[in-house]
């Protein structure tokens, strides 16, 4: 039984209701069902209250889901990364059993070259000093298993990369003082300038076979047939051709480093003033011009300017007393 209620003016009013028909499909009567205000309020605010309690426990459970499948996401890329970081390890092993082999090759490179070994301490290291601090992202990873095997791995990448570095610095010095030895050995001479015997070494005190006299020999006597060829006893440039009194027709070649040979009593000279010689090279053919008793070639080495034995230069046992 609805209780009617009075407006301002005094004037009972219905309460209002509301009616709800419930007509069957098949046969039967139609029912009426009449909701209060109050009743409908109270069932609509049910059916709201559920609703949200509904909708709420399918987002949560929607949520939890997608929370579930980044967790097997992340554990999934976490097994791929250790994978990766054991692969990287291995590799890293490799490469240090390289860097051990180019080790062993640059201490026989350098003792070949004629320089200490490189330090076995300092290689070993890479370089010296205090490590730098770790940044924020490294404390980060130092809190897991993996990102301590990450920062490890990175460690012993870096401290490959500055052992290669130094090797590769050593190598190059090396290398580098190999060239000036083979440069410094393609000029010095260290061969007979022709094919024959010698007749005659170096002196401070012969007996000249034209003049009779006692005075310096200051170079070697190869005796050969007339136009036989005279090559160079090593690499330089040719600095003079001429006659010379004495010494005939001549040829003078500069090696640097302070030394000079030179070629005397040539019947004829294949090179010119400026020219570049190897050893080996024709430069001049065997005569007997300017004072000699036969054909031959006066051989000198000149070493800043002095006169010096040749016979220590020269290294195909054809020296003969």
């Amino acid at each position: 039984m609805d209780i009617g209620r009075t407006d301002n003016e005094g004037t009972f009013m219905a309460a209002r209701r509301w009616t709800i028909l419930v007509v069957p499909q098949g046969a039967g009567a139609t029912r009426e069902v009449q909701l209060s205000a109050r009743v409908l309020k109270f069932f609509t605010g049910v059916a709201i209250v559920f609703a949200v309690a509904v909708l709420g426990l399918t987002i949560t459970a929607v949520s939890k889901g997608a929370a579930l499948s980044r967790l097997d996401r992340l554990e999934r890329r976490n097994e791929i990364l250790a994978s990766e970081l054991s692969k990287m390890s291995g590799i890293v092993a490799l490469l240090a059993d390289t860097v051990d082999v180019l080790t062993d090759r640059d201490r026989n490179v350098r003792l070949l070259a004629g320089l200490e070994p490189s330090n076995p301490d300092v290689l070993l290291a890479g370089i010296g000093g205090p490590l730098p601090p770790p940044t924020a992202a490294d404390v980060l990873l130092a809190e897991t298993a993996l990102g301590q095997r990450s920062l490890e791995t990175r460690f012993n990448l870096e401290s490959l990369n500055r052992r290669a570095r130094m090797l590769a610095a050593s190598y190059q010095q090396a290398v580098d003082t190999l060239y000036q030895f083979e440069d410094l050995l393609t000029r010095t001479p260290s061969i007979l300038p022709v094919d024959g015997f010698v007749s005659s070494g170096f002196s401070f005190n012969r007996k000249h076979p034209i003049f009779h006299d006692n005075r310096p020999h200051e170079g070697t006597d190869v005796v050969a047939p007339r136009g036989a060829t005279i090559v160079a006893t090593a690499a330089g440039t040719v600095v003079d051709v001429g006659s010379k009194v004495g010494y005939g027709l001549t040829v003078t070649i500069d090696h640097g480093n302070g030394y000079r040979t030179r070629y005397a009593h040539c019947s004829k000279v294949l090179v010119t003033a400026g020219a570049q010689v190897a050893r080996g090279d024709k430069i001049a053919e065997v005569g007997r011009s300017g004072w000699a008793t036969n054909h031959h070639v006066h051989y000198e080495v000149l070493k800043n300017g002095k006169a010096v034995d040749p016979a220590t230069f020269i290294f195909n046992g054809r020296i003969v007393d």
